[in-house]
């Protein structure tokens, strides 16, 4: 969306819409910028500033984010477009406020609220709005995406996680029907891909790919049953939705670095001090090993992936803490850490298929990056936009070795 008058008089009508409950007059907007090619798949972003007049005749100013859903017919046509935002629009004003309130409740002193703040949103035909604070006016930044998350930035995510999904699995036990409704609304964008996209080839493409790279790198065994693991992805998809597959919660769904915007100290040596959790629309209803293995296998170093079972151990028992908080009887009985393990073993190939497409998205530049809209514009399935070759194979191959040499050593592949 270009800056010019005519835009910023279409946006000034959703947000006259977006922000009905700031009770606004008199609104200006200003467009700051849009967000890059290959940041956002479902829609683009625009940068906002904002302001308008209150009821007392002060003067309020916003800097937001408005995620707006891609236009084309094509696109919209092939891929669950509608669905998604739906969906993201759903988390914020349904469910983040239930799991806040529910959390304020129970007297919880450092609760799960790491998420930016929904202003509103507006929706026509074809056309949706999401209406978000802009963190990065609060200090907040992303962390590079050919990079690794440092150790610090691992357990600063892995202990929100451990909250949110167990304030997600404590609901289902104390307010079984309030729960259910929150996930008989979900759409699972995944299950949707699933039917509507060729997902078979958009995985087993990147694993083919990695072990072209790492022939002359790794002993022939490994790579023998890493060329092999692409015939379990139909058959991890559907695990994944099982009943049988254990504890089950409200998941994130989508973990790979630019999916997180970090507070830092003050200094050049990036302690990080919150985060926020971004891009809700794939959110679903399935194990939280889906979650913690995809954000770890997608953001992880190779030196973290030596202590990974450090890691996991501050995940559960942040998960158990905030069971105890929110007065679960007996929290190490309902998640107990040797069944979480056991779980590990059997969902983390979740992260692990999700690795090489991330590994390979990660390190590619934004000139290489395809078009989606001109993807399905040209008759292409969806999936085409995350085929094209990568030049950076240095990295991609960094990234993706040590994930294929852990899946090895334990046996997952």
């Amino acid at each position: 969306m270009a800056a010019t008058s005519s835009s910023e008089n279409e946006i000034r009508s959703w947000l006259k819409f977006a922000l009905k409950d700031e009770n606004l007059k008199d609104i200006s907007v200003k467009i700051q910028g849009n967000s890059e090619k290959g940041d956002g798949y479902m829609g683009d972003i625009v940068f906002v500033s904002a302001e308008g007049i209150t009821d007392n005749q002060a003067s309020k100013k916003y800097d937001l984010v408005l995620k707006c859903s891609k236009k084309s017919k094509a696109f919209r046509e092939t891929s669950p477009v509608k669905e998604a935002f739906f969906n993201e629009i759903f988390m914020y004003q349904e469910v983040f406020p239930y799991f806040i309130q529910y959390q304020k409740e129970k007297g919880i002193a450092a609760p799960f609220n790491s998420v930016p703040k929904c202003y509103g949103f507006f929706t026509r035909e074809n056309m949706e709005v999401i209406v978000l604070e802009n963190l990065k006016s609060g200090g907040y930044e992303l962390w590079p995406k050919k990079q690794p998350l440092s150790r610090k930035h691992i357990d600063l995510v892995v202990t929100e996680y451990g909250k949110y999904h167990a304030t997600s699995l404590a609901l289902q036990h104390q307010r079984p029907t309030e729960f259910h409704k929150f996930v008989d609304s979900i759409s699972d964008i995944m299950e949707i891909f699933a039917k509507t996209s060729d997902i078979q080839n958009l995985f087993a493409t990147p694993i083919d790919e990695s072990y072209d790279l790492l022939k002359d790198d790794l002993d022939d065994s490994i790579l023998v049953r890493w060329k092999e693991f692409k015939t379990q992805i139909k058959s991890i998809f559907e695990d994944l939705v099982k009943e049988s597959a254990g504890i089950r919660v409200i998941l994130h769904g989508d973990c790979w670095n630019n999916n997180f915007m970090f507070l830092h100290r003050p200094g050049e040596d990036k302690i990080p001090l919150k985060v926020a959790f971004l891009d809700w629309q794939v959110f679903r209803y399935a194990s939280p090993i889906v979650d913690l293995s995809y954000f770890l296998f997608a953001c992880i170093s190779k030196d973290d992936l030596e202590n990974l079972d450090d890691i996991l151990v501050t995940y559960h028992t942040s998960f158990v803490n905030q069971l105890i908080q929110l007065g679960i009887e007996n929290p190490d009985m309902l998640y107990p850490l040797n069944q979480f393990l056991n779980e590990w073993n059997d969902c983390c190939k979740y992260g692990i298929l999700m690795a090489p497409l991330i590994m390979k998205i990660v390190s590619t530049d934004k000139d290489e990056v395809l078009d989606v809209v001109q993807v399905a514009e040209s008759g292409k399935d969806f999936t085409h936009s995350f085929l094209n070759e990568t030049k950076d194979k240095e990295n991609y191959k960094r990234r993706i070795r040590p994930i294929v040499e852990y899946a090895a050593r334990h046996n997952l592949i």
